[in-house]
Parts: C-alpha cells; structure tokens; sequence
C-alpha cells in the first residue's frame, strides 16, 4: 500500500511540474532580447527625425501662412532632402507615385498588402521592414509611414488670427506660465509644454500687463501603419495590426498689453511635437497581431491652447485614419 502511494505522489508531482511547464510563456534568449533593444533603439533615432521633419515641414506651413503665401509639397528643400537621406541611413525609405505603382505589380520590396493612395501631393509615403522577437517567436514587423506635407489633407490643420482672449488683465510677474498647450491622448489630457513669461515676452516682466493673445498655427501629423505576420510567411499573411500619430505644431503668438504703461505687441514663434501612447511601438504592434482584444490604434485626437490659469482655451482636432486610404491628399 506504502508502494502505492508513493507512486501517486511521484506521478502527481510530475504532473504539477509539467502543468507548471505549460504553464510558464515562453521567453526571448538573450540574443533575441538584444535584437530587440537594437531595434528599439533604432527606432528612437527613426522617431527623432520624423520629428525633426515634422516640425521644420510646419514651421514652414506657418510661415507662409503668416506671408500669405502657399508651400509647394513638391519643392523639397536642403533640409527636407538631408533628414530624409537621414532616414534612408536608419532604413526608412520614401516611396514615391512610381513605386506605389510598383507595389501593384508586385516589383518591389513593399508588401503587395500594403496600399497607398495614388496621389502623393501632399502627403510623403515611407517604410520600413525589421523583424522583432515575443515569447521567442520571431515576427516581421513593416512600418508604413505618412506624414502630411501641406495643406489640401486630412493630416494637415490650422487656424489663422485665432483669439485666446482678450480684455483679460493679466499682470504677468504673478503668474508662474503665460500660456500652455495640452495634447489628449490615451493617459488622458497631458501638457506638452508650458511657457514662461520670459519666452513668450519681456525678460523683465515686472511692470508688465498683458490682456490680448492671438494665435496662428499649423500642424503635420505623422501616421504610422504597423504591419505585422510570422516571419518567412508570404505576405498575403501580413495584417495591419497597430496605428497611432505623432503631432508636430508650430504656432505663432501675439501677446498684447502695456509695459509701464506703454502700449507693446510681442510675437513669438514655437514648435512642439508630441506621440500618441505607445507610437509606432513593435511590442504593440504584436501584441495586437497575437490578441485580438490588445489594443490596435493610439493616437492624439486634439492639442489644446490654454492660458496662464486655464480659463481660456483654443482647441484643434486631428483627423486619425485606420487605413492608408482614408488620408486624403
């Protein structure tokens, strides 16, 4: 009988180590995870130059807007061709019209699954492939990018000659920030920046009282379209898996008031840029290909203009597309 129930216990320990065996997810080898954190790294410098270009494509867009004059997407200058050549470096390549044409006939190295639309005017198409590793499984990730260039699409926005307030007596050496911009994303409504008096101002403020802010903007988002299958499947297996936005905002303020007593008008020019929550993340973007209910999209729906205390605000709605066909150009 002792025998017996040995032998049970010894067949029920093996169970419950098995059991815990399955249990257990599987996980990267160390070289997976150092493929990962190169990749991650990569894709921080791929970020910073979409960024970089984001943010030089509005301040233009704004700067014609304040001359009264159009920007033609087509006459890319010194700076756009150089962090462009930047990213081809990092493996992001353009696709122009010719290529996307391309696609459809299968000649080129974009997958057939991913689709753009015809007409590249205003919006500048880009991609890039990489494999990544979850649980030990590789995954092949393509990133498709479209960043708006000029006005005329639905990653393009703006408003001229826009009132904050005025007839607000602000007298500025008791307030901490003269103006805020918050951007709504998926951790709720966050600050992208708060500026001080001295930036958007005097360097003395002491004596200063300001009671009117007018805003011109103009801002360029840049979508990411995160491709996901099995690594060395064809890509008819391919599946749009994750999309989110980066914002890139450039925005001229006009502060008037009296500065001892004296009626002054101050413009300052600014530029920001801000992610959505997780923007063109691999880990997402598998996630989402694995587990039908991960999260697929995360993006900034607005940025928002305040004052110093909040009481006035100035709101601007981005346009978040699911698909490549549904930003116009």
């Amino acid at each position: 009988m002792r025998k017996v129930s040995m032998l049970l216990t010894s067949i029920l320990m093996v169970l419950v180590f098995a059991s815990s065996a399955m249990a257990t997810p599987a996980k990267n080898t160390p070289a997976q995870d150092k493929h990962n954190a190169a990749i991650d790294a990569k894709k921080e410098k791929i970020r910073a130059k979409f960024e970089e270009l984001g943010e030089y494509r509005a301040k233009k867009l704004l700067q014609a807007a304040k001359n009264g004059t159009d920007v033609d997407p087509q006459q890319l200058d010194s700076t756009e061709v150089q962090l462009e050549a930047d990213l081809q470096a990092l493996g992001v390549n353009a696709i122009t019209p010719a290529q996307a044409q391309a696609i459809a006939n299968g000649g080129s190295d974009v997958s057939i699954q991913v689709t753009v639309p015809p007409s590249n005017s205003n919006v500048k198409w880009y991609d890039i492939r990489y494999t990544y590793y979850t649980g030990g499984t590789t995954y092949a990730v393509q990133e498709l990018y479209a960043q708006g260039l000029a006005g005329g699409t639905n990653l393009a926005a703006g408003q001229n000659g826009v009132t904050l307030y005025t007839n607000k007596q602000i007298l500025v050496k008791n307030v901490t920030y003269i103006a805020q911009m918050y951007a709504q994303k998926a951790i709720g409504t966050i600050p992208i920046v708060q500026w001080l008096p001295y930036e958007m101002l005097f360097s003395d403020n002491s004596q200063v009282t300001n009671n009117s802010h007018v805003i011109t903007h103009r801002s360029l988002s840049t979508v990411c379209f995160s491709y996901v299958k099995l690594d060395g499947q064809s890509d008819n297996y391919q599946s749009l898996s994750y999309v989110s936005n980066m914002v890139s905002v450039a925005s001229s303020h006009t502060l008037a008031g009296y500065n001892n007593g004296s009626p002054y008008s101050k413009t300052t020019d600014k530029s920001n840029t801000d992610y959505a929550t997780n923007y063109a993340s691999p880990t997402s973007a598998v996630n989402a290909y694995k587990d039908p209910y991960a999260p697929r999209q995360s993006f900034i729906s607005f940025y928002r203009f305040y004052n110093n205390d909040q009481t006035a605000s100035l709101t601007q709605y981005i346009i978040n597309p699911s698909f490549p066909a549904q930003i116009t150009q």
